[in-house]
């Protein structure tokens, strides 16, 4: 069953594995085996918007890096790498929808109060760098991570 599902799993997500080769286009790509994505280094989306808003994101089977990665994002982007393996083609809508919530219930930084924002940053350790959680730790809402 397992191998069943680590072929499956890719073929699920292949949509945005496709559009993330797309936004690593004119990158340097390697293949992480360990944990079969891609890795891309520059291209067009990097140069585009990296040094001003990510240094590093996922899309499908594809981590698109504007600079090297710390070994916290790079577990956090492999977080979303799975969401996409366990949410297929419905990744990016899902996504596109958890950052305008985010923005609707924290203005101030609505990237980090997306609901697969915290989840990657539950899950990869770095719930302690989530501005939103933060916030919700300091008010009381929820406790430590």
């Amino acid at each position: 069953m397992h191998s069943v599902l680590l072929f499956l799993a890719p073929l699920w997500s292949l949509p945005n594995t496709l559009i993330g080769l797309f936004f690593g286009l004119g990158g340097s790509v390697t293949w992480d085996r360990e944990n079969r994505v891609f890795v891309v280094s520059g291209g067009w989306i990097a140069e585009t918007f990296g040094r001003r808003y990510f240094s590093g994101m996922c899309i499908g089977d594809v981590v698109i890096c504007s600079q090297k990665l710390s070994d916290t994002i790079y577990r956090h982007e492999l977080v979303h790498a799975m969401q996409g393996r366990i949410l297929g083609p419905l990744y990016l809508p899902l996504t596109l929808l958890g950052y305008a919530w985010g923005y609707l219930i924290f203005p101030q930084n609505g990237h980090d109060a997306s609901p697969l924002e915290t989840w990657a940053d539950r899950a990869s350790g770095n719930a302690e760098r989530n501005a939103y959680l933060r916030h919700q730790r300091v008010s009381g809402k929820i406790g430590k991570p």
